[in-house]
């Protein structure tokens, strides 16, 4: 399996575009072709070595812990038989039990107990920074690093406090990198992952191509994305550049979303 091609979608939860009828549809397709959800302590040990992964593996991830996840994709995905990854900012959390909001009917946000019956059904719960910066700009606007550091350890230690959960992945925010964050992802996290909506990234105050961020050759692709090889998870990728792609941009619509489904290996 060393040859292996790993598809990862991501998504914000439910949205005027992405309808439940419609996440219904993705993983009706995805379950048709045979795949079977991991999460990121099966592709650790495949990735050293020493675990296998079933014959079409697939990651569902989600950034934000909005309310959505748990109300529409949990009960949605174990239909199918699917678990979620989930990467969580936690600012939102701290501002819904500020202000009481975590007794709203009509919330945003999950509640800490919302959180853990995803955690209970085994969804893995991952880091997203406190307050979810561009990590580009704030590299320029933070040289000394201690915000960026800040960022992490306030989210680390919340879903610690809240969740009992030491993260050991974590999701860049936005479009946005900097060799700093990185660098600090790299000392504290044992995968960094991507997020791709086209074929350009915010980098240490500046652009630059996916393809060249994530060390793939060729091209860039009709559809207005990197190229094929940048958009799947495989053993010789960098651990912290692993890639996403949103269901909301290059495959929405259902043939798309199939075909990148049928290029895994």
């Amino acid at each position: 399996m060393t040859g292996m091609r790993i598809p990862i979608v991501m998504c914000h939860g439910v949205s005027a575009k992405l309808t439940p009828e419609r996440l219904e549809r993705y993983f009706g397709i995805a379950a048709d072709l045979g795949f079977e959800s991991i999460g990121y302590e099966r592709l650790a040990a495949w990735r050293a070595g020493g675990g296998a992964l079933p014959p079409k593996p697939i990651f569902f991830d989600f950034d934000h812990p909005v309310r959505s996840l748990h109300t529409h994709l949990l009960p949605l995905m174990k239909r199918f038989g699917f678990k979620g990854n989930l990467f969580v900012n936690t600012l939102p959390m701290e501002k819904l039990y500020a202000n009481g909001g975590h007794r709203a009917p009509d919330r945003e946000w999950m509640t800490w107990e919302e959180l853990g019956e995803l955690k209970a059904a085994e969804w893995g719960i991952g880091a997203h920074t406190h307050t979810h910066p561009n990590l580009s700009i704030l590299s320029r606007e933070d040289p000394t690093g201690e915000r960026l550091r800040w960022e992490f350890e306030t989210n680390d230690a919340i879903l610690k406090q809240e969740l009992g959960v030491q993260p050991k992945d974590f999701a860049f925010t936005g479009t946005s990198w900097s060799r700093a964050a990185e660098d600090e992802v790299r000392k504290r996290y044992r995968f960094g992952r991507l997020w791709i909506i086209g074929a350009t990234y915010e980098a240490d105050g500046g652009s630059i191509r996916y393809a060249d961020l994530a060390g793939v050759p060729g091209p860039d692709e009709p559809d207005g994305g990197p190229p094929l090889a940048a958009r799947y998870i495989t053993k010789a990728l960098d651990a912290y550049r692993l890639p996403s792609m949103e269901l909301e941009k290059l495959i929405f619509e259902y043939e798309a979303y199939r075909r990148y489904l049928e290029g895994a290996s």
